[in-house]
């Protein structure tokens, strides 16, 4: 029988391995050998570097269960309470980069699994540790087509609450132009710095579109950049702008450059492009720098089991069911591009991500063991 905190041994063991976006091997290689050691059917790592676990129960449904093993970089280490990869349990909570986002969700997954498997379920049951979320969700999008899961359980930190989706992302980069001249001279040139600022005073007042479960866009400057760089005595001959913007479904990156654009019909704007590369080197995706918006199907019988079985594990804890929509962007679209429905629920407060005083309770994780076990139960059947 499963050591009932097992899930908080191989969370601690995961957060003392350093795995930024790009360099997750060890804890893969790590996750993929305690698999094999709960007795998962197959278990190993796919061309992308993803760790994969599989459990097989005759015919039926594939369900997946989905987080990713990269991390952000640990931050100012001086500013931590305890130290980030030490995975240190103290008072109720685990401790360390990874933490809540989202090592521990990975590791209740795989023990959630088996006692699934224990309990009884018809059909395939995956779970997958994956790479490259934090950069774009190479991870993501390469397990989604390789194993194309008729379901998908994304644990991303949701405070044990129903997630359904989440607003997009589009980097827009805007040129300002301008033209040089000595500062002591200003009136010979043409400062871009006040141009940008023009245009970002427009920005403030701008109607952005509205509606709908993930309520509106917003558009938020986020870096501000003058040429030429380092130079103090110079009139501006240009700056970049960079703006975040979170967009609703429906508002496409076309109509959003056309939105942004209309405000000064000089300004350049652009969506740059990324390239993602596995740390093996195999598998490459160049892509802009954009996230679609997703919304879970309205209507759909998964969404119910999964919101019921969801509800009858909270009331069993004595915990008020929640369901909302997350404030940041996730791996969903990757996961859901051949029509999966990807139904967020994780351990975890969302807040601490990326902070350097990332934590989760260890309750969360008992808990959210639990519930991931009857979530595979109620999607994938009795036997």
């Amino acid at each position: 029988m499963l050591a009932m905190n097992g899930e908080v041994a191989l969370a601690q063991s995961l957060i003392r391995i350093f795995s930024p976006s790009g360099a997750e091997s060890r804890a893969t290689v790590l996750f993929v050998s305690a698999l094999k050691d709960l007795g998962f059917d197959e278990a190993y790592l796919d061309e992308a570097g993803n760790a994969v676990g599989i459990l097989r129960a005759g015919k039926g449904p594939s369900l997946m269960f989905n987080g990713h093993l990269d991390t952000v970089p640990l931050g100012d280490e001086d500013e931590w309470i305890h130290p980030p990869l030490s995975g240190i349990v103290s008072q109720g909570r685990l401790w360390g980069r990874g933490a809540c986002d989202m090592k521990s969700a990975v590791a209740c997954m795989a023990y959630a699994a088996i006692d699934a498997r224990n309990r009884g379920f018809k059909g395939t049951l995956i779970v997958t540790g994956v790479v490259l979320e934090e950069v774009g969700g190479l991870g993501s999008y390469h397990a989604a087509e390789t194993l194309r899961p008729d379901l998908v359980i994304l644990g991303e930190p949701s405070k044990l609450s129903l997630k359904l989706g989440h607003r997009g992302r589009v980097e827009l980069h805007g040129v300002v132009p301008g033209r040089n001249a000595h500062a002591a001279r200003a009136e010979l040139g043409l400062n871009a710095i006040s141009r940008a600022a023009d245009f970002l005073n427009k920005l403030e007042g701008l109607a952005l579109p509205k509606g709908g479960p993930l309520q509106r866009s917003s558009a938020t400057p986020t870096r501000i950049v003058s040429f030429p760089d380092g130079s103090t005595n110079v009139v501006p001959g240009s700056v970049e702008i960079t703006i975040d913007y979170r967009n609703i479904p429906g508002d496409e990156p076309e109509d959003i450059l056309n939105r942004i654009g209309m405000l000064d019909d000089d300004i350049v704007w652009s969506i740059p492009e990324v390239e993602s590369v596995t740390e093996n080197s195999k598998v490459r995706l160049r892509t802009s720098k954009t996230i679609s918006p997703y919304l879970a199907p309205g209507e759909n019988i998964a969404v119910d089991r999964a919101r019921e079985a969801i509800k009858v594990g909270m009331s069993s804890k004595n915990i008020e069911f929640k369901e909302g929509v997350w404030w940041f962007c996730t791996d969903a679209p990757q996961l859901s591009r051949f029509g999966a429905p990807v139904i967020g629920f994780g351990p975890g407060e969302e807040e601490l991500a990326h902070t350097t005083k990332e934590s989760i309770s260890v309750e969360h994780l008992i808990i959210a063991r639990q519930i991931y076990a009857d979530l595979a139960c109620a999607l994938l059947g009795a036997p």
